[in-house]
């Protein structure tokens, strides 16, 4: 089994996946609200560090 193989995403798998993430993400935030809040800003700022990436990445072509 080839662990790391290139793969063509169809649209709904990359749409079912994302919300997948972002459904995971309100639940496990609803959970540890407490432990999460504390570190709200922290989160925010390493987010849109991720995000600079991919956005550069799409409006460079």
């Amino acid at each position: 089994m080839k662990l790391l193989k290139t793969k063509v995403w169809h649209w709904r798998d990359i749409w079912l996946l994302k919300w997948c993430a972002f459904l995971f993400g309100i639940a496990a935030g609803a959970y540890f609200h407490q432990c999460v809040i504390k570190y709200a800003w922290v989160i925010i700022i390493v987010a849109l560090l991720f995000a600079l990436r991919p956005a550069a990445a799409y409006w460079k072509d």
